[in-house]
């Protein structure tokens, strides 16, 4: 389960803070009190390449790694999950039919068209490949802005 995405249905408050692309500190924040640490590509030079080192290590901790891509496409929403992002932050979502598009683009089928070419983030063991499925299309945080 992923305990960012509980905490929000259960009505908790989450706390998080930006992380940058620095694989010897990261582990140690991730450890820390935080729920979950956000990868921002909107506004910083990185691109997901640069934060997937980041987001390995913070393997079986206990901050969540979350990315705010840049624009809401497909293609970027895709490469930050298959990197192992738990959480999505889209910005710039105005009309419903912006926000369907960002939500099937972080589901995989039936509930949306997410690529699925065999690519694994870190969600913890799953007995099969759709197990992986089913749980990622479960815990998966998607926050519009």
């Amino acid at each position: 389960m992923n305990k960012v995405k509980e905490n929000l249905k259960a009505g908790k408050t989450v706390v998080g803070v930006a992380g940058a692309p620095n694989d010897v500190t990261m582990p140690l924040l991730a450890d820390s009190a935080y729920d979950f640490i956000l990868f921002d590509e909107q506004h910083s030079p990185y691109q997901t390449k640069q934060f997937r080192p980041m987001i390995e290590a913070m393997s079986e901790k206990n901050a969540a790694p979350m990315v705010r891509v840049s624009i809401n496409r497909a293609d970027l929403i895709c490469f930050a999950l298959d990197a192992g992002a738990r959480g999505i932050v889209v910005p710039m979502v105005n009309t419903k039919e912006e926000a369907q598009a960002m939500v099937r683009a972080c589901k995989y089928s039936p509930l949306g068209d997410r690529s699925n070419a065999g690519m694994r983030g870190e969600w913890g063991p799953t007995k099969d490949y759709k197990d992986y499925i089913d749980t990622v299309n479960r815990d998966l945080v998607i926050a519009p802005m």
